[in-house]
């Protein structure tokens, strides 16, 4: 009994240390460097959902649901902050985190190298980002997804079975994509798992789990008064028009599929995830001779899943957010060099490699924030951003753009006007935190503001008139008076913004050429 109860605290001490280690290395990450598009992206919105103005309901977005109202819990459990902030993202890296280090106690692996590739993939996660970013939200919850599934075959757990779609449903609320490749995959395997086990009993949980979560989704819609119609428009529709624009490679969109088939991009970028995959494969043809089926279903499930979120790399424009796939293909290689016996010293090579590639990706994008654009940027040069609020704390601010010095001059002053502005306003920035830290509504209209077609439907699109119609809705609703914009030298021009509003006419003022402008509504016929 004794020792069972010292095996029981010693491996929770083990368990505890490796959830702390994996929020550390997060928030440290996280607090170096910023691009205002990314970093800022979830704190005014959900600022927004505490005092009411809710997403889609209120104003567009494509994207990210479920991570605009856990960064509201966040904020209004720790406060406005950018520690609320980082406590998001570093929570995320804990909990894939603790999805790994669950999945694999489940097979043979000892317990020294479980710690290993846990602490490896906590390492490559979430701090590749440091801040929350709805992409990595989805990878996480669709690997916890894939774990599931495979656990839940493995013990026939009807608990997992049951849970298995409401993780589903947090991984495509927050993102449509890689989240719907995966679904794809899980589907065909569930289907599959019911043919070989001729047994519809785990298959009833699946279903009643799917119906659950659908009509809680629903009711949720309800009580929030979020009409489906926009949920369909914003996250289904609108979406689908920049996935086909990409694989289709049409103009509309800014990167094309076909622009990505190259060996660069397809094996250079992705070389050492390549490294365990081909091995992986090699094991899985080995073993279908054999007629391992436990041991081949679970290296088909996982081969299939890297190839999901390898394609979903290729037709996004965002950094490499998958490098974590490395410690979990080196377990797996793992598990199938113990079930095939083979040479012990082979087990070294596995480890060698993921630490190796651990060192060389955290260097590169939590060290130097390559992730950000940051990659030779003299990050000696960065301000502590606590000068602009003291709600940045811990926060060392430098970006891409310029003088860190300059930039936050700008914010400074942008910050003294809007303060000391009592009439009903909007604020179209991507510094997405001016809300938080004023602790005032700013009354989004979206959360980024790219105008392309990729954040929200311009004026060629043929969802125009449905956004149009959400955004004077919204001026409409909150009485908005004037129009703010702020960015980077260009980056947002009015334009681009006035040919959203119906019936109405502007009164212009230049407060900082190229960067902060002021826009009165007034009437036309004035």
């Amino acid at each position: 009994m004794f020792l069972r109860k010292a095996k029981f605290y010693k491996e929770a001490l083990i368990l505890l240390g490796i959830l702390t280690y994996a929020y550390l290395v997060n928030w440290q990450s996280g607090n170096i460097g910023v691009i205002p598009i990314d970093s800022f992206g979830f704190l005014d919105t959900g600022y927004s959902i505490i005092k009411g103005h809710l997403p889609v309901r209120d104003f567009w977005i494509f994207t990210g649901l479920i991570v605009d109202y856990m960064e509201a819990a966040f904020l209004y459990l720790l406060g406005n902050n950018w520690n609320s902030h980082l406590a998001h993202s570093s929570f995320m890296n804990i909990l894939g985190t603790l999805g790994l280090y669950l999945f694999l106690k489940e097979y043979q692996l000892k317990n020294f190298h479980i710690v290993f590739y846990s602490l490896s993939f906590a390492t490559l996660c979430y701090p590749l980002s440091g801040t929350p970013f709805a992409y990595i939200h989805a990878y996480i919850f669709s690997l916890l997804a894939v774990f599931s599934l495979l656990v839940a075959i493995k013990k026939k757990s009807k608990v997992l079975w049951f849970l298995l779609p409401f993780i589903c449903v947090f991984a495509f609320l927050s993102m449509q994509t890689p989240t719907a490749y995966i679904l794809i995959i899980l589907f065909v395997l569930i289907i599959v798992n019911f043919f070989n086990e001729k047994s519809t009993e785990n298959l009833k949980f699946f279903i009643f789990g799917s119906v659950t979560s659908l009509i809680l989704f629903l009711f949720f819609l309800f009580v929030t008064k979020t009409p489906v119609i926009n949920f369909i428009y914003q996250y289904i529709l609108f979406p689908l028009t920049i996935g086909e624009g990409r694989i289709t490679s049409k103009d509309i969109a800014y990167i094309g599929l076909i622009d990505q088939l190259n060996f660069k991009r397809l094996f250079g970028e992705f070389k050492f995830i390549h490294l365990f995959l081909i091995p992986l494969i090699f094991f899985t043809i080995k073993n279908f001779k054999k007629n391992s089926k436990n041991l081949n279903f679970l290296n088909s499930t996982i081969i299939f899943s890297v190839f999901a979120f390898i394609f979903n790399q290729l037709i996004t424009a965002n950094q490499i957010y998958i490098f974590s796939l490395i410690p979990i293909l080196g377990a797996i290689l793992h598990i199938n060099l113990i079930n095939n016996k083979m040479n012990l010293r082979l087990f070294y090579v596995i480890i060698f490699f993921v630490l190796f590639a651990t060192v060389k990706f955290h260097l590169r994008f939590n060290v130097d924030r390559k992730f950000h654009d940051l990659e030779g940027v003299d990050k000696s040069q960065a301000i502590y951003a606590n000068k602009i609020n003291k709600n940045f704390n811990h926060l060392k601010w430098i970006s891409k753009f310029e003088d860190p010095q300059n930039e936050l001059k700008v914010i400074e002053k942008a910050i003294k006007i809007i303060e000391n502005d009592n009439r009903k306003k909007i604020l179209i920035t991507h510094y997405q935190f001016m809300s938080t830290i004023l602790d005032k509504p700013l009354n989004l209209l979206n959360r980024w503001y790219l105008w392309d077609n990729n954040t929200h439907p311009t004026e060629n699109h043929k969802y125009f008139e449905v956004y149009k119609s959400l955004i004077n809705m919204n001026i409409r609703n909150n009485k908005i008076k004037v129009i703010y914009l702020l960015g980077q030298e260009n980056e947002i021009k009015f334009e681009n913004v006035k040919n959203y509003f119906t019936d109405t006419c502007f009164e212009s003022n230049t407060i900082i050429p190229k960067r902060f402008s002021e826009h009165k509504l007034i009437n036309c016929e004035k």
